[in-house]
């Protein structure tokens, strides 16, 4: 398998995603939802509505996954639907079928609406009862049958667990088989060549979306293969009680698994390395089952449902007939602009002028490319989109609109401090960090997808504090994304931020601002603890200190070692140094039972640990892996003082 036509380098993931409905596509955004469907006739029917501004649960990690799997299952079942409906609505009235006696007993009883929802909560109740019966209660049924060859309950749960996949490969395979299936897998590749393209900011047709594989890492095949590898290895190690106790520990499991899933999807689906490529191949191997190569009319319609979520089309019937004496008129117009006596002035907006969106914003990209940028295409979009305002969509939209010469110039200068290999970030100000868009300058840290890992344990452990108004202060807190995206994701939290650049704190209060968390964040300036009064004590101390050995600075990235603050990343002789100096003081600002959470380099987590043990002050310290199974955070709870 290719895996460089899957996840493509240059690509600019977005999320957008979609699914395949029966003879059509839906495709959802960030605010709009469309879904468009190939009529009998040819045509095309679509429907757009808006979606509503997600609530702040959709931004705690683990917890979205959940929502998401539930909402997924419901607006996915509620979409098949609505395709069905549209095709039935579409077929000639003596090929309809009767309305069963229970249909015109509840139209007669009910509002169109209510026999609706009731006949989509049947259509998800049943679904769910078939899931648990077939791929929770049959397998755990079938492999206690095994109980008489082993006793080892590692082997059983293995066992049960793996026929559990077989069942659901072997179903999926089963109904690959039927015409109608097949045609859905087809538009379920449409789909995802579609989502290729715009991501890889080409045009909008068929021709340049058969370029790309039917498969894509952020698919929902592949959260179904997470959930049953992920169920697999974790229940192997809930033992073998009663079938009663089997099935209700796996559906109380089932959201976890879910949340966990997600948050391995979310990775992949922006990330490529060896790791995610090892996570991501069951996956990809699956959707080899569920995808087909469509043709262009699939693709066509895939094309109209993700344009209008774009705001490029309206809903309506999109006449196949219309469109093409439309393309007749077009051609002949144009035919009789080349033989007029005006042929010789030149339409700008089909002009070579190096003013104009798609040429301007290609210069860049084969700029930056030269530059040997890693990912030359979606930095050149980004900074196009600082620049002008653009959103990324309106790139292609727009792309034959003339930019006024400030704006050239403007893009050209920082596309030439992209190339001298100035950050992404400190060119554009803005850098998202769990979900959550911060700004970032010279005088700050750009902040890592690394760091989310510290975040999301602080807030577990956040939570199982079980506080209304839990204290935490955030130790060298540069942008202050650490702190900031606590108070931001744990409402209830109060956060100090701390640092001993004055310009980084100005950063900090800044993005306490953007993210309206002002009213719970303070600050303070100084040397680490210097920083604190004395008798300043917390529930939480979070940090994300400078720990790269002085000597190594050197031999890092030159968009880092050039770019990036030095006092934010140097650590001393031994990258220890701002760590000893939390060993030494953090007891005296945590409260009876606080915790110390830190990050780490790949390399300290033994050195760390035995800084703070020596202490006395701390329970033995545990260390957390990141999703590529580096040591990355360092955990210490505070002794109780008779322990002391």
């Amino acid at each position: 398998m290719d895996y460089s036509k899957i996840f493509i380098k240059d690509a600019k993931p977005t999320k957008i995603g979609g699914q395949a409905v029966m003879e059509g596509v839906m495709m959802r955004g960030a605010d709009k939802q469309a879904l468009a469907v190939r009529l009998p006739n040819g045509d095309i029917k679509l429907e757009i509505e808006d979606i509503k501004t997600p609530s702040k649960v959709t931004k705690v990690p683990f917890v979205r996954g959940v929502v998401s799997f539930f909402s997924s299952l419901i607006s996915g079942m509620k979409t098949l639907m609505r395709s069905s409906e549209i095709l039935e609505e579409a077929m000639p009235e003596e090929e309809q079928e009767e309305p069963s006696k229970l249909d015109q007993w509840l139209e007669r009883k009910f509002s169109p609406k209510t026999v609706w929802n009731v006949m989509l909560g049947i259509s998800v109740a049943i679904s769910l009862l078939i899931t648990v019966v077939v791929f929770v209660i049959m397998p755990t049924y079938s492999v206690n049958l095994l109980k008489h060859v082993t006793k080892n309950t590692v082997l059983l749960n293995l066992a049960e667990g793996v026929l559990r996949l077989a069942v659901f490969v072997l179903y999926v395979l089963a109904i690959s088989k039927m015409n109608d299936v097949k045609r859905l897998f087809q538009y379920h590749g449409a789909e995802h060549e579609t989502i290729h393209c715009f991501e890889n900011g080409l045009e909008l047709t068929p021709a340049n979306a058969k370029e790309f594989y039917t498969l894509h890492p952020r698919c929902g095949t592949s959260f179904l293969m997470f959930v049953m590898i992920i169920s697999l290895v974790l229940f192997s190690f809930l033992g073998w009680p009663n079938l009663a106790w089997r099935i209700i520990s796996r559906l109380l499991l089932m959201p976890v698994i879910a949340g966990i899933s997600y948050e391995l999807l979310r990775w992949a689906g922006r990330s490529d390395n060896a790791v995610v490529r090892v996570l991501s191949w069951p996956g990809l191997m699956m959707q080899k089952l569920t995808t087909r190569e469509p043709d262009e009319e699939q693709l066509e319609v895939a094309i109209t449902s993700l344009k209008a979520v774009l705001g490029e089309l309206e809903p309506g019937v999109i006449s196949k007939q219309d469109e093409d004496i439309s393309d007749d008129l077009e051609a002949a117009n144009e035919e009789e602009e080349r033989d007029s006596i005006f042929d010789n002035l030149e339409d700008k907006r089909y002009s070579e002028d190096e003013t104009m969106v798609k040429n301007l914003v290609r210069a860049g990209r084969a700029k930056l490319g030269e530059a040997g940028i890693s990912n030359p295409n979606g930095d050149a979009d980004d900074i196009f989109c600082y620049v002008t305002g653009f959103t990324h969509n309106e790139i292609i939209t727009r792309d034959t609109e003339l930019l006024d010469s400030s704006d050239v110039e403007a893009y050209r200068e920082r596309i030439d401090q992209r190339a001298a290999g100035v950050p992404l970030q400190y060119i554009t100000k803005v850098q998202e960090f769990m979900g959550l868009p911060f700004c970032v300058n010279e005088n700050v840290l750009i902040p890592r997808l690394d760091t989310e890992v510290l975040v999301e344990q602080v807030l577990g452990i956040i939570s199982g504090m079980e506080l209304e108004s839990p204290e935490v202060l955030d130790m060298c807190t540069g942008s202050g994304a650490i702190g900031i995206s606590i108070a931001s994701l744990a409402p209830g939290a109060r956060v100090k931020l701390a640092d001993i650049s004055e310009k980084a704190l100005e950063v900090a209060r800044k993005n306490a601002e953007i993210n309206d968390v002002l009213d719970r964040v303070s600050f303070a300036l100084g040397n680490m603890f210097s920083s604190l009064d004395t008798d300043e004590k917390f529930d939480l101390i979070v940090s994300n200190p400078p720990y790269i050995k002085s000597e190594i600075i050197e031999t890092l990235d030159p968009e880092v070692k050039d770019h990036e603050p030095r006092l934010a990343l140097d650590g001393g002789e031994d990258g220890l140094d701002a760590y000893k100096v939390i060993a030494n003081n953090a007891a005296a600002h945590l409260k009876e039972g606080g915790v110390l959470a830190l990050e780490i380099g790949y390399d300290q987590g033994e050195a760390v640990s035995f800084l703070l043990e020596r202490t006395h002050y701390y329970k033995p310290a545990a260390i957390i892996k990141d999703l590529a199974g580096m040591n990355r955070v360092v955990i210490a709870e505070k002794k109780p003082i008779e322990e002391k």
